[in-house]
């Protein structure tokens, strides 16, 4: 074996064949460095203000939480504050969002970036809204019971309405600024289509919250521009030319009817430079024996009420619309009592606005007993007052008594008494449930001087049918209680109302649940119990919906449904309690389906018109098959809907 030396020749090294690599075609370089540079362009770009802008957002809402607390503590120096620090935050907002300017130069992103421009200039526009809201309340921040405000020299709520009533035409002019403001952000929203944007995004209803923000805008709109109207006619309603008569009935809206509730009582009140002043009562049933009316009865009447062969003026209040059965009370007080003193309106209040005064109250003493506003075991847990009430008007009694349903002038005397005696720290709550309950309809105007009344009605105080555009929807569900017991006290409604749009058409599938969950009434007169709540309830209904709408069908009625045409709407009218009745401890459903003659559109408008009297309602929106809104029902209500 040769032994290698350092003179022996190097082995040659094993070459091995190198594998090459495959080549990149150029077109897919250049496509990766497009990617690649735009990727890049996009973070610095796009992801990075992006970032910057949802951060600058979370602060803005924090800082709108903020306010929505000093709206809520009712803090004028805080809320004011809140607007500053919200409009310095839709301004850092803006600056972060004009760095993305360049998106509009990019199709379908300039649409976006349009539209948060659109945002941002509704949000300087609603800042300004509220900067002239607190510039009018202001001066009378202490009267309306705000905090930060300076305290007044006036002691009792009297003292304070008469500064109002000799101040409030100088609101008047901020309500020209506030509704073009309005306007203009309802304008704004317009031009946003939510279509772009999906229906939901972590769990944010996109769709829904759109719609609802503009119905607020639309609501409030309405408010500003046609409350002005009956505003600056404050001075003639409060007598401060001379005084005004008024004619107050109580509707007990235990036995609901159509305007509102059953003519109980009523009263007289004058109001003098701003002083009311309570004068007699007295009950339905002694005008009616006045009047001695050999008036057939009219259809509703002999169709569906129990042994009435005439009309009495307790009964005819048979229209929804609340002008209509005014002026006939009216005309038949004037056949009764003789136009001695001639009236300038007709109000009708119900229970609620009572339960609610003496809520805030607490307690009145009148010449007919203490009333509360604590639940009463005796009615299952209604208001107290409204228990003794019904006690004084319709407790069996073996003597004839006069004038048992006299109440309303000694409780209204109270009432007045009381509030226009009542500290300061009241007026706020008292303004706050007259307001509230004018809204919901439990009171009502009616007015004979036609340029009031047009205010009132526009005011939507008037509790009167609306006429609507040709290109807005429209429903109304009216009941009326001929079960003679008082068991609307205890009966609730939930309507779940389904929208379809096909065809070029809309249609309607309304289904109304009637629930009495109570055991009736022991309705023995022997036994001399309160009869409310009825053993078998017994209701017509009626839907009010545009002219030209086709009916499909009804259920739950025990008659074939009647349909006509009244108030400039299409009826459709059903009936049940004969022969299935609603039962005390138990429910029933009625289902109207129809075709409306308004049709489908990106900007549909609906407007749900609610009964005068009746309680809240438990309301379900589904449009197309999809849940889009719960509510409660409480007061007119605008639905808009891209359809």
């Amino acid at each position: 074996m040769e032994i290698p030396t350092a003179l022996s020749p190097k082995p040659k090294p094993v070459l091995t064949k190198k594998k090459k690599l495959p080549k990149i075609p150029k077109f897919l370089i250049i496509i990766l460095l497009v990617l690649l540079g735009l990727g890049t362009l996009s973070f610095f770009f796009l992801y990075l203000p992006a970032q910057a802008l949802i951060k600058e957002v979370d602060k803005t809402k924090t800082v709108a939480g903020q306010l929505q607390t000093s709206l809520a503590d009712k803090d004028l120096n805080q809320g004011k504050q809140s607007l500053l620090n919200l409009r310095q935050q839709i301004t850092e907002v803006d600056k972060k969002l004009n760095l993305m300017a360049y998106l509009r130069a990019i199709p379908v992103a300039k649409n976006y970036y349009k539209d948060a421009k659109t945002l941002v200039k509704v949000g300087y526009d609603s800042l300004d809204t509220g900067d002239i809201l607190i510039q009018a309340v202001e001066p009378y921040a202490d009267f309306l019971g705000l905090k930060g405000a300076g305290t007044s020299s006036a002691q009792t709520t009297e003292d304070r309405i008469n500064f109002l009533t000799q101040s409030i035409e100088s609101i008047l002019p901020h309500f020209d600024t506030i509704n073009n403001k309005v306007t203009e952000i309802d304008q704004l929203l317009a031009t946003i289509d939510i279509n772009r944007y999906p229906e939901t995004y972590k769990d944010i209803s996109i769709h829904q919250n759109f719609n609802k923000v503009r119905q607020l805008v639309g609501e409030f709109q309405n408010y500003v521009s046609n409350g002005k109207p009956i505003l600056s006619k404050s001075s003639w309603l409060l007598g401060k030319d001379k005084p005004r008569n008024y004619l107050v009935i109580f509707q007990n809206d235990a036995e609901l009817r159509p305007s509102g509730g059953f003519w109980t009582a009523y009263t007289t009140l004058k109001v003098d430079k701003g002083k009311i002043t309570a004068g007699s009562s007295s009950n339905i049933y002694d005008l009616d024996d006045k009047i001695s009316s050999t008036t057939p009865a009219p259809r509703l009447i002999k169709s569906y009420h129990i042994n009435v062969p005439y009309l009495n003026l307790r009964d005819s209040n048979l229209s929804p619309d609340f002008p209509t059965d005014a002026k006939i009370f009216l005309d038949q007080y004037y056949k009764a009592m003789g136009k001695k003193t001639e009236f300038d309106a007709v109000i009708a209040l119900d229970t609620k606005i009572l339960v609610d005064i003496v809520k805030v109250l607490e307690k009145i003493d009148t010449q007919v007993g203490t009333f509360t506003a604590k639940e009463d075991n005796r009615c299952n847990g209604c208001p107290n007052i409204i228990y003794e009430l019904e006690w004084i008007a319709g407790r069996p009694r073996d003597f004839i008594l006069k004038d048992r349903k006299g109440f309303l002038g000694p409780v209204m005397h109270a009432i007045l008494a009381n509030a226009m005696g009542s500290e300061k720290s009241k007026l706020a709550p008292l303004a706050t449930a007259f307001f509230t309950n004018l809204n919901e309809k439990h009171v009502l105007f009616y007015f004979t001087d036609p340029e009031i009344q047009q205010a009132a009605q526009k005011a939507n105080i008037a509790g009167h049918i609306a006429q609507t555009p040709e290109n807005t929807d429209y429903f109304h569900l009216n009941d009326a209680n001929f079960a003679s017991a008082k068991s609307n006290l205890f009966i609730t409604q939930k309507i779940l109302h389904e929208i379809e749009s096909k065809n070029n058409q809309v249609q309607h599938k309304f289904t109304i649940t009637y629930t009495n969950p109570f055991k009736a009434s022991n309705c023995n007169l022997e036994k001399g119990d309160l009869c409310l709540n009825a053993a078998a309830y017994r209701n017509l209904f009626r839907v009010y919906t545009p002219i030209g709408s086709k009916l499909e069908k009804i259920t739950g009625s025990e008659i074939e449904p009647v349909q006509y045409e009244e108030l400039g709407k299409q009826v459709f009218e059903g009936f049940y309690g004969n022969k299935y009745p609603l039962y005390a401890s138990s429910s029933s459903k009625v289902t109207v389906e129809y075709i409306s003659s308004v049709k489908p559109s990106k900007d549909y408008t609906l407007l749900l018109q609610k009964q005068p009297g009746t309680k809240a309602v438990e309301y379900e929106l589904k449009v197309n098959g999809r849940s889009t809104d719960t509510f409660s029902w409480v007061a007119d209500k605008t639905i808009k809907l891209a359809l």
